[in-house]
């Protein structure tokens, strides 16, 4: 495993080391906002279930203010006001009881974690271009491995108080902004605008070419279709933390049991690195094929769940299901990065984050219609065209590109 680590650029470790900060302090909050409004501020599940939904729209408007930022303001600044207002937030949250309060402070809170990480998506699309899919995996796994440690230290945190879970994130986001003002910026590469200078002082002949670059229209249609595959997949995947959960105790599975599937998802997100590696030598070489891999095994875990009502087959098509959250998750913003004209990266990056929060607000009322209008096994039917629907997205995003998508995911990585 450290061998494999070294292996990265040391700026991307360091991205990802700021990745796992910034997950370990959200997860310090998540799993508790349900119990913290039921039960401490004495509010009906229902509004819980809003409030997580405005969350997320709120995390949406985020995550594309975050990306124009970035192309705007570079990302130092960028980080600094997501940091500072996230740590804010979640100082002003410890300290309050009151509902309104806590709902203004919650939205907020979506915000400024919305505006954090398509700067760090657009970072690594910049410091190594040439890492391809490998740079945002590595993001994409120290997020999960941060989902673990902050799940792990919420339940200590709460025994304390309630409040220890808010500073907690605070004391995260802030050894995060430290973390990134401090080991990152002396391995940034150049600002889009520095390469024309830079050009313009090489000679004439790459200045027209870094110009040209620069004026590269952004790739609408293909951006659109891949987002729209990314939403449909996100749309699928929500039902596992909304509709499933409940499906699962009409049958008679502990909560308990809910939970390791969990385990089992992110276990196999880190331990599973080779397995996916394997998988993508042989039968995914290039992103395009990446993507309709994932969407086509998101479309089998819904299949394998509508001829099951066993824990053994629920185990199953978790199992398939990271698998295609494996693939999907990193590959969408390394298209989108490859897609972007240079200092339009954050803005891409942003609408993909963007998309992302939209599937996880649209996911759970589209679940819950089709499980009463249908069933359950018809709402997984639905779950599995719906994936399907993505392929076709994904199949035909690339028909929007000049430029055809040739480059291998697995390129060896340089130091």
């Amino acid at each position: 495993m450290s061998g494999m680590w070294s292996m990265y650029p040391r700026s991307i470790r360091v991205l990802a080391a700021v990745a796992a900060m910034t997950s370990t302090g959200m997860a310090c909050i998540w799993p508790l906002v349900t119990i913290y409004i039921h039960d401490y501020l004495g509010k009906p599940l229902t509004v819980s279930g809003l409030l997580l939904l405005l969350n997320q729209g709120a995390n949406l408007v985020g995550s594309v203010a975050g990306g124009i930022l970035f192309d705007r303001w570079g990302h130092r600044r960028t980080i600094a006001v997501g940091s500072v207002g996230a740590i804010a937030v979640s100082v002003a949250l410890g300290l309050t009881t009151d509902f309104t309060a806590y709902t203004v402070l919650l939205l907020l809170n979506g915000f400024f974690f919305g505006i954090i990480f398509p700067v760090l998506n657009a970072l690594v699309a910049r410091l190594w271009p040439e890492g391809g899919r490998k740079g945002l995996n590595v993001i994409y796994v120290a997020l999960n491995i941060g989902v673990a440690v902050g799940s792990a230290l919420c339940g200590v945190l709460a025994s304390m108080s309630f409040a220890w879970t808010f500073f907690g994130n605070a004391i995260a986001q802030a050894a995060t902004l430290a973390m990134f003002l401090r080991c990152l910026p002396q391995h940034l590469a150049e600002q889009p605008n520095e390469r024309a200078h830079a050009a313009e002082a090489a000679g004439t002949e790459a200045k027209q070419a870094a110009a040209g670059t620069e004026r590269r229209p952004v790739a609408w249609g293909a951006i659109g279709l891949l987002c729209s595959g990314l939403l449909v997949c996100w749309i699928v995947y929500a039902q596992w933390t909304t509709v499933l959960s409940a499906y699962m105790q009409s049958l008679g599975i502990s909560l308990r049991q809910y939970s390791l599937l969990w385990t089992l998802n992110g276990a196999l997100i880190l331990f599973g690195q080779p397995l996916l590696s394997w998988m993508i030598n042989r039968f995914a070489r290039t992103l395009k094929a990446q993507l309709l891999l994932g969407a086509y095994v998101f479309a089998l875990s819904m299949l394998i769940l509508s001829q099951t009502t066993a824990y053994a087959g629920f185990v199953a098509a978790m199992f398939v299901m990271t698998i295609g959250e494996m693939l999907v998750w990193p590959a969408v913003p390394t298209i989108a990065a490859d897609l972007a004209p240079a200092g339009r990266e954050g803005m891409v990056q942003g609408i993909v984050g963007g998309i992302a929060s939209a599937g996880r607000m649209a996911g759970p009322l589209v679940g819950a219609m089709a499980f009463e209008a249908l069933a359950p096994q018809g709402m997984l039917y639905l779950m599995a065209v719906l994936a399907l629907v993505a392929v076709g997205c994904f199949a035909a995003y690339s028909s929007f590109v000049k430029r055809p998508e040739t480059q291998p995911v697995l390129s060896v990585p340089e130091k």
